[in-house]
């Protein structure tokens, strides 16, 4: 652990109710949850590790595994990643000795209840009743029996467990009734709504929430619940009414180049991220095949400007997408591919659901390995290189929800050697983020127009 890492577990054990643990993107917030949950078991603490995704509780769950911690997933395991499903509580259970008792039980259970219903079917005599009646009662006694000792094999595998593992909405499951914590991690605590997250309190006396107020916030559909207050996560909320005093924010980043880094550094983190010197000057050279020519800056940044590329509405979802960026990002794709980078650590995000449709139907021709997906489904995420396109492209200047520089700094920070990014500068230039991301690729040399992209003669 970095200093700061070291000083945020060490904050974070010490809290009296709560602490907030802000971790904007590579900066280790995982190693620093790890290491609260480890150094609270070692100390007898039982501990809660929840979140609002599945899969922000999936990750909780490897952090403790690899710690070494027993560790129980509550939830059903359809929707627990596959490599974890051994360890969710329904297939735990399953090889407990009361649960093979009780699977006997319900097999002699639902014998005796067969039995009982041939005798009734095969006449009406008062021995048959009797047969009948009698294999009944013993089989609901039975049946009471086998319940019992399935809700004490659940009890036993929860008891034995240093940590659970469950989603905030499945806290309130019946599995979990009277269960309570010494200790709850609270991570992705920035994109769980306030109700969700206290839910985390009523189970512990101290609860430590993770996450970046600089990322997606959380995702609340009803326009006036977000007015009312809901679009703003306890986390932020907490930080507003305590002060700086109950944060500890983390500033060394192990995952961007230095120059992917400066842009939201400047823009939401005051200018104070670090990046380590491990990766400070890591290239995409250096994953691609020796002596493969391709312009791959850390940050390139390619402008539509004046090609009329426009933005196209989707009739039915009225989602946005434009099919002359995604042939630019089609012939990237391909020429990053043919320049030796693994398809695994490409990956095409766009803020909008109608655009994602169209590059994941070009791209998978080329390798379905290469990830294509919103920016909101990419938070958490990273890849060697990352192609973003930003869709916008009208007279007017609007937009939309690009205005929400949350989102477009989850966009432009999952990229460890190369970000590239498509766009019409003159759309998005009305914007003072916009204008000074495309000023600042200019500056450093990332600048390239599509007049003389090469790839642009191939769309």
């Amino acid at each position: 652990l970095n200093p700061e890492q070291q000083d945020a577990t060490a904050r974070a054990l010490a809290a009296e109710d709560f602490f907030l643990v802000h971790g904007p993107p590579g900066t280790g917030k995982s190693t620093v949850l790890a290491e609260v949950a480890a150094q609270a078991v070692a100390d007898g603490k039982r501990l809660l590790c929840t979140a609002a995704s599945n899969a922000a509780v999936d990750h909780l769950l490897d952090l403790c595994l690899d710690k070494g911690l027993r560790a129980i997933r509550v939830g059903h395991p359809a929707r627990v990643a596959a490599r974890l499903q051994e360890h969710t509580l329904d297939i735990v259970v399953e090889s407990h000795p009361d649960r093979a008792v009780s699977r006997d039980l319900f097999d002699e259970a639902y014998s005796l209840l067969g039995y009982a219903r041939r005798q009734r079917n095969q006449g009406r005599s008062r021995e048959r009743f009797a047969n009948a009646r009698a294999s009944t009662t013993e089989a609901k006694g039975m049946l009471d029996e086998a319940r019992a000792l399935e809700r004490k094999a659940v009890k036993s595998v929860l008891a034995n467990a240093d940590v659970i593992c469950v989603t905030l909405s499945s806290l309130d499951s019946g599995v979990l009734a009277g269960q309570q914590f010494d200790l709850a991690l609270l991570d992705e605590a920035t994109q769980a709504t306030e109700p969700l997250a206290l839910l985390g309190f009523l189970r512990a006396p101290r609860v430590i929430l993770a996450g970046d107020p600089q990322q997606l916030p959380p995702t609340v559909l009803s326009q006036e619940a977000a007015k009312a207050g809901l679009g703003v996560s306890l986390f932020e909320r907490l930080l507003k009414d305590h002060g700086e005093g109950v944060k500890r924010m983390l500033r060394e980043q192990y995952r961007m180049n230095a120059r992917i880094m400066d842009f939201p550094s400047r823009e939401m983190y005051g200018g104070e991220l670090r990046a380590h010197p491990s990766i400070a000057d890591r290239t995409l050279d250096a994953v691609l095949t020796p002596g493969a020519d391709v312009d791959a800056p850390p940050v390139l940044y390619l402008d539509t400007a004046g090609k009329g590329f426009d933005e196209e509405v989707e009739p039915t979802t009225r989602s946005l997408f434009n099919p002359g960026e995604a042939g630019l990002v089609e012939a990237r794709v391909r020429a990053l591919l043919a320049a030796g980078l693994a398809p695994r650590e490409l990956a095409v995000i766009t803020p909008y659901s109608a655009q994602a449709h169209q590059l994941r139907e070009r791209i998978e021709a080329l390798s379905p390995e290469v990830e294509v997906d919103t920016v909101d489904a990419f938070q958490g995420r990273e890849k060697d290189a990352i192609i973003v396109s930003l869709t916008r492209s009208n007279s007017e200047g609007q937009l939309g929800f690009l205005t929400d520089l949350r989102r477009m700094n989850v966009a432009l920070t999952r990229a460890r050697r190369h970000l590239f990014v498509v766009g019409d500068s003159a759309t998005l230039s009305g914007h003072p983020f916009y204008a000074r991301f495309v000023e600042g690729t200019q500056t450093h040399g990332g600048y390239r127009s599509a007049w003389e992209w090469p790839d642009a003669q191939d769309t």
